[in-house]
């Protein structure tokens, strides 16, 4: 049996990409023919020991942390429909070291993964998610408890927003996870034992 996502593009072959270059022309956003319409999962691992708030697909990019290319600011043209997010934590069963990124070993969501505790933890419990596009706020506080969904295995740790959020090309985009408490701050202790966060924006773009 096909997934129902799967039947409604074999029933209305072209209809979300219609609805997507719709989208664009009515935001104004400059439409480039020679592009491609593609379904794209764009992420970004920040370290975030000991600090009670990290930003992502913003800063110094490290190609070893991110498959974004080259810069955070997308191309011209460019542009990326962002439906969904997705949130990880590392994996706190794993003893380190580990590197480079694809040794460090990341959980969906931000539930402890301790048999005994099956629930966010401070300061996952206490953090949020904000996301703006060039300084304008466009998400606002989404607690971090919202990723813990418990869904199935592909879905689980994954919001998916109400109102897409539209990254045009030659914009800045800037993902921030904050707890707004000095006390309660990522854990990890520099240069022994790091903590990181990764995010997933799911969406679909022009390539």
């Amino acid at each position: 049996m096909l997934p129902l996502s799967i039947e409604k593009r074999i029933s209305q072959p072209g209809l979300l990409e219609r609805q997507f270059l719709n989208y664009l022309r009515e935001a104004n956003a400059p439409i480039d023919q020679s592009k491609s319409i593609a379904y794209e999962v764009l992420f970004d691992v920040k370290k975030s020991t000991a600090q009670n708030n990290v930003e992502l697909f913003t800063g110094q990019l490290d190609q070893a942390y991110t498959n974004i290319r080259g810069t955070y600011v997308r191309p011209q043209s460019e542009h990326f429909l962002i439906y969904g997010i997705r949130g990880y934590k590392e994996d706190d069963t794993i003893e380190q070291p580990f590197v480079p990124l694809a040794n460090i070993p990341m959980q969906k969501g931000f539930s402890s993964n301790d048999g005994f505790v099956d629930k966010p933890v401070a300061p996952y419990s206490l953090a949020t998610l904000s996301i703006s596009v060039n300084s304008v706020r466009m998400s606002k506080k989404i607690p971090l408890t919202e990723f813990d969904n418990f869904m199935v295995n592909k879905e689980r740790g994954t919001v998916y927003l109400d109102q897409p959020i539209l990254w045009e090309g030659q914009t800045e985009l800037k993902l921030r996870v904050e707890t707004n408490d000095s006390n309660n701050v990522f854990p990890g202790i520099a240069g022994e034992n790091e903590s990181y966060l990764r995010f997933d924006l799911l969406g679909i773009g022009l390539i």
